[in-house]
């Protein structure tokens, strides 16, 4: 009856802020090794790293430093059954093999006991492998002619064995020859042994990749013109007409026909039209909403990984914003390539393009197109509405600032966010700042993302824009500008 064996796996989380907070699970199987897919929910909020034991959590552990988006879309270990009967691992065993020679007595001549000249060939042969030896035999049998027998035999046989399995091989056999003719029997032994045995292991967990259609976003740049053209205004010159003093002779008044005008032309002037295009120049802030649900989260992070990102997977599947490393910009150039922020897939509903606001470019204050208070270099108030999103889960919101919107400098800038109308502070209060590292820190878009092409600041406000605070989100939220430094 085959035994069953019981194996305990352990997921030991290796964040240092959860104390290596452990999950156990208990497998059963009777096989003599089974492979187990070891997966945690995309729910979970555990960051990892983490490691993977079976039996306990001493010694050295199956899988270590296994990151979030890797354990969510599982990692394969393959756990074996000693105690199952022909399970055992055997060990190989050289055994020789002994080929004998048959001599036979010519005739005419008093029969002489038949010599055996044995050829050792030590072959290692695997086991449960049969070895088949094809030993042609030539006879040649002359006529009327007492010939002795010549026997060649050849002693250097290459046996060569590939698998690392011992077969047991009978030897010894000597098969007698009742032949009273002489027999020249050359004996060539070929014992090919070519054995490929393929270890076949079942996996019993389907793993589904979807692979995402990346659509390039094609966003119009629109840059007003204002052509300032003079209007040219006709004088009227006054025309100066001489008098004709007659004398004291009668002389007949002849009018000439042409009067003699002296007329002022005025001078041409050149005008310059001057086209107006650096202060009128719109810049506009985006805001990427991140959904927190299983089939996107896997999304997006399949997506990351198949793009080779070397730390960033998701703003969820990392537990948190990337670091400020030296893959900051090249990972977050093609996070925002994603096909999710143009083309709606899972609970990515609505495109980027609908969350954009213009950068005010006039120094000094004013009001945005929703009548918020809007200072130089902030961006106006972004709504997003719960039509916009799963109002059922929750996103987190990044923002990204292109430096030429700013002045071409950037620090930090602080936001005012809330919920229900527009100027709502219900969750940043006096304003909200944001990580300040990766504010200073430049992303370079290239074509074809999401939003145009440029160098981008990234604004990352943690837990703060993890929002709705409560589910189910039942009004808009909405995020502006508040004060650039």
């Amino acid at each position: 009856m085959p035994s069953l064996d019981n194996v305990l796996i352990y997921v030991v989380n290796e964040d240092p802020t959860c104390s290596n907070l452990t999950i156990e699970s208990e497998v059963s199987f009777t096989a003599c090794s089974q492979t187990y897919i070891v997966r945690i929910s995309n729910q979970s909020n555990a960051a990892g790293p983490f490691s993977i034991y079976t039996g306990s959590t001493s010694g050295t552990p199956v899988l270590s430093a296994v990151t979030r988006v890797e354990l969510v879309a599982g990692q394969s270990i393959v756990l074996t059954n000693d105690d199952q009967v022909g399970c055992e691992t055997p060990t190989p065993t050289p055994t020789p093999t002994v080929t004998p020679t048959m001599t036979p007595t010519p005739t005419g001549t008093p029969a002489a006991a038949p010599t055996s000249t044995p050829t050792e060939t030590p072959t290692v042969t695997p086991t449960n492998t049969i070895t088949p030896t094809n030993t042609p035999t030539q006879t040649t049998t002359p006529t009327n002619t007492v010939t002795p027998t010549n026997t060649a035999t050849p002693t250097n046989t290459a046996t060569p064995t590939n698998t690392p399995t011992p077969t047991v091989t009978p030897t010894n056999t000597v098969t007698p020859t009742n032949t009273v003719t002489p027999t020249v029997t050359p004996t060539n032994t070929v014992t090919p042994t070519n054995t490929v045995t393929p270890s076949i292991t079942p996996t019993n967990t389907p793993t589904n990749t979807v692979t995402p259609s990346i659509t390039p976003s094609i966003t119009p740049s629109i840059t007003p013109t204002r052509t300032v053209t003079p209007t040219v205004t006709p004088t009227k010159t006054p025309t100066n007409t001489p008098t004709n003093t007659p004398t004291n002779t009668v002389t007949p008044s002849i009018t000439p026909t042409n009067t003699p005008t002296n007329t002022q032309t005025p001078t041409p002037t050149t005008t310059v039209t001057p086209t107006v295009t650096p202060s009128n120049v719109a810049y506009y802030a985006y805001i990427l909403p991140e959904p927190n649900d299983v089939d996107s989260t896997t999304n997006i992070g399949q997506y990351m990984t198949d793009q080779n990102t070397n730390a960033f997977y998701g703003y969820w599947n990392s537990a948190g914003p990337p670091g400020a490393g030296p893959t900051y910009s090249s990972d977050l150039d093609i996070y925002v390539h994603f096909s999710g922020w143009t083309t709606p897939v899972d609970e990515f509903l609505t495109p980027v393009s609908a969350f954009t606001s213009t950068i005010r470019q006039s120094s000094g204050a004013g009001t945005d197109s929703y009548g918020c208070t809007q200072n130089q270099y902030t961006f106006g108030s972004i709504p997003i509405t719960t039509s916009q999103i799963n109002t059922g889960i929750l996103y987190y919101y990044s923002i990204w600032i292109p430096l030429n919107g700013v002045g071409g400098s950037l620090t930090n800038m602080t936001l005012d966010i809330g919920y229900g109308a527009a100027c709502s502070t219900t969750i940043s209060g006096g304003g909200t700042t944001p990580d300040a590292t990766l504010a200073g820190s430049n992303v370079t878009v290239t074509s074809g993302a999401a939003i145009p092409a440029g160098t981008y600041r990234v604004l990352w406000v943690g837990a703060t824009l993890e929002q709705p605070t409560s589910i189910p989100a039942t009004s808009t939220l909405w995020i502006k500008g508040k004060l650039k430094t």
